[in-house]
């Protein structure tokens, strides 16, 4: 009887740990097994387009790493995490708009971007500053870039820089990638990027335009495409779709309002876990999965600073239940086996 209590008392706390993690997983979790499959062994990741690992790419990966609520020095190959690979790769960030991505990556990640291999990034971003056209690097999409990573950083904004995003505001609310103030050369992606950097300067008013621009380019089924028009095809992809919503949660949209684009967003999503780019075109796509990660995870790009908190809660506690589950089958052994053998044997009374 002893026994049979002890197994029947083993029994419930293994049921108290929870069950195991379920063999199918969806949505960002999926998304997240994918991504790890993809990891080079120097801790970096490619763009998807070569094989070598890419700065640009693997600092998009910190990010969707840390939105899953994962820490990224944890994601080791060979010993080596995508942190390290940054750190060696830190002194080529040769141009504001990839500085700013890798010290965004850096502040996901709980880092300092002021030393980051033995380099500022933020004094780097800060020296791609020009005064002359208001813009850090090639235009609006890297200032935008460099303007997050500076507010998230806790750095002030170069006088200009503001006013510099403003002017290239089309009157459609678009913005463009370069600075092109041709009707119509407004597109999506750089759109929703100045949203939030505007939002981290404290312009919350000035993203109203945008917004509207974002009403009517948005594609029935929810999502948002590149440009619209546009010759080369209007079809949602991922990419374009994540960013803005993106933009709508920084800008405390609720998207419950906007036609359900996580859904779009969602569809886009493959059995393997990685996303295709659009739906006509099939296949795991490295870039619209690790830009597609943080907005499923209802992450925008205004949260970074606080993502290092959440690494306590992060993927890892289904490691951390299968540890809880081991440790009670040892104990629960133990116990059985002091049960077998500790016993007196009977002395005839």
């Amino acid at each position: 009887m002893r026994i049979r209590r002890i197994a029947f008392v083993l029994a419930t706390m293994v049921c108290l740990a929870g069950p195991a993690p379920a063999a199918a997983q969806t949505g960002v979790e999926a998304a997240i097994g994918w991504l790890r499959s993809q990891q080079n062994t120097n801790g970096g990741f490619s763009n998807g387009f070569s094989e070598g690992s890419d700065p640009a790419a693997t600092a998009d990966a910190v990010v969707a790493i840390a939105s899953a609520g994962q820490d990224p020095a944890s994601w080791l190959q060979e010993g080596v995490s995508p942190l390290d690979y940054i750190d060696l790769n830190a002194g080529n960030a040769d141009s504001p708009g990839l500085a700013a991505k890798l010290a965004l990556a850096a502040v996901a990640a709980g880092e300092n971007p002021r030393s980051i291999g033995g380099v500022d990034l933020v004094a780097n971003i800060v020296a791609g500053f020009d005064p002359t056209t208001g813009f850090f690097g090639g235009g609006p999409y890297d200032s935008a870039l460099s303007v997050l990573a500076l507010r998230a950083a806790q750095e002030p904004l170069p006088t200009g820089a503001v006013p510099g995003l403003l002017a290239a505001r089309q009157p459609d609310g678009t913005y463009s990638f370069s600075g092109d103030m041709t009707p119509g050369s407004g597109d999506s992606n750089t759109t929703a990027l100045v949203v939030q950097a505007l939002l981290m300067a404290g312009q919350g008013v000035e993203v109203l335009p945008s917004l509207a621009y974002f009403r009517r380019a948005q594609n029935a089924d929810g999502g948002w495409t590149y440009q619209k028009p546009s010759a080369f095809g209007e079809d949602t992809d991922a990419n374009s779709t994540a960013l803005v919503i993106q933009a709508l949660l920084s800008a405390g949209q609720d998207l419950a309002t906007w036609g359900d684009p996580e859904s779009a967003l969602m569809g886009l999503q493959g059995s393997s876990g990685a996303l295709a780019f659009q739906a006509a075109t099939p296949g795991d796509n490295f870039l619209a999965t690790v830009q597609a990660i943080p907005a499923m995870a209802a992450v925008d790009l205004t949260d970074l600073s606080r993502l290092p908190a959440t690494f306590a809660h992060s993927g890892r506690s289904e490691s951390g239940r299968a540890v809880l589950v081991a440790t009670l089958v040892l104990i629960g052994g133990l116990l059985l086996v002091a049960a077998l053998f500790g016993r007196r044997p009977r002395t005839g009374n």
